[in-house]
């Protein structure tokens, strides 16, 4: 029982002398409902002693435990993914997981954003996680109000257990989102490379970031962009976001692409080179058509 023994035994044979024992027991977040707060038992000092060598690991409880993040950072209006796992003794089967907010034992009717015995199909909370080991939790377009801090809970076939700390969601507005840049000014050269970061006061670990560039939606996503073979198509204004629709956008950062002589002068020559190639493939094709024409009608007059 969370590391603790309880042994008892009464000698009926022997009158020995008799010590009081107090024994507390803590209210532990895992496993079966603990024992009365204190106990009192009268036990020989050397029984005492002689079952404890007896006993040794045997009366210690299995590991139960939660782990995910003591806190995650959201933007308001962003989907979040909150990486969450678990374990419990082996042998047990779990059959009801269940998130709540604000509450530490997470246990029977509290409320809650997720239950396994009753889902919710219209919830922005998605449980990603199994009945084995994995807890992950999906936000869904978080507002101000998801702000709480989640408590997860496991119910087994031997007991139960709830996360102590919980994970403590902060959900920010996203207005100090900034695209920060790999280079140190805005001109890059042609055929150069840029990679672009989306940045904010929450990280954008696990988050859906999207790119525009001049108000256009781009196909690649993530907190980096890096832009490769720059031409002057890739040139405008750069901004991210953290959904879809575009609705709230970082500043703007402007990318200028710097026309490259030397770079100009070497796709030229590949281009050149190129033509040449495909004039010679296709004039010796010519030649032996016309070669064999010619055998076909000397041929002929033989």
């Amino acid at each position: 029982m969370g590391g603790y023994w309880l042994l008892q035994r009464i000698s009926k044979r022997r009158k020995l002398h008799v010590k009081t024992i107090t024994v507390t027991f803590h209210n532990q977040p895992f496993g079966p409902p603990p024992c009365p707060a204190t106990e009192q038992m009268k036990m020989n000092p050397w029984t005492l002693s002689a079952l404890l060598l007896l006993a040794g690991p045997l009366g210690v409880d299995p590991d139960w435990h939660v782990e995910h993040p003591d806190s995650f950072c959201v933007v308001e209006g962003s989907t979040a993914i909150i990486p969450c796992s678990f374990t419990h003794p082996a042998g047990l089967r779990v059959n009801r997981v269940v998130w709540c907010p604000n509450h530490e034992i997470c246990q029977g009717t509290t409320p809650n954003v997720y239950d396994s015995s009753n889902v919710r199909a219209d919830s922005r909370f998605l449980y990603l996680g199994d009945l084995v080991r994995n807890c992950t939790l999906k936000i869904i377009k978080t507002v101000k109000q998801d702000a709480a801090t989640y408590h997860f809970r496991f119910e087994t076939n031997g007991g139960g257990g709830t996360g102590q700390k919980g994970v403590t969601v902060t959900v920010t507005n996203g207005e100090d989102m900034k695209v920060r840049s790999s280079v140190t000014d805005n001109v890059v050269k042609e055929g150069g490379q840029v990679t672009l970061t989306c940045t904010s006061a929450c990280s954008f670990h696990q988050l859906d970031v999207h790119w525009y560039r001049n108000g256009h939606a781009l196909s690649e996503t993530g907190p980096s962009l890096h832009l490769s073979g720059l031409t002057n198509d890739d040139a405008g204004n750069y901004t991210c976001s953290l959904d879809s629709s575009g609705q709230r956008t970082s500043a703007s950062w402007s990318l200028l692409v710097l026309e490259d002589e030397g770079f100009h002068r070497s796709v030229h020559l590949v281009v050149a080179v190129v033509k040449g190639v495909v004039l010679a493939v296709l004039l010796l094709l010519l030649a032996g058509v016309v070669f064999a024409k010619w055998c076909t009608n000397k041929t002929n007059q033989m």
